[in-house]
């Protein structure tokens, strides 16, 4: 009797705590929601900064006098956006 009473008061609990986190994580989404707006209204540029190539890399990668990786480790590139800038090198986009 008194171990399902236990369980019973452990259940209650546990539900009565769900229901408190859960209305917190509601509160933190809906702050982030408005501060998101705030920030698009007030022209805030959101989100990872634009790559800034360095000024010889359009004449390193036509000349292939250096690497992809040998130019992303000396300027420091991800290698998700050296291969980028690689890319729209090749194809003739330039994104400057």
């Amino acid at each position: 009797m008194l171990v399902q009473i236990g369980n019973m008061i452990n259940a209650i609990l546990i539900e009565v705590l769900g229901s408190i986190a859960e209305n917190e994580r509601n509160k933190i989404r809906s702050r982030q929601r408005e501060g998101i707006e705030a920030a698009r209204k007030r022209k805030v540029q959101l989100g990872r900064p634009a790559l800034i190539k360095p000024v010889n890399f359009d004449s390193k990668i036509e000349e292939e006098e250096l690497s992809p990786k040998t130019i992303m480790n000396i300027n420091r590139f991800l290698h998700k956006a050296m291969h980028q800038a690689v890319s729209q090198k090749k194809s003739g986009k330039n994104s400057d």
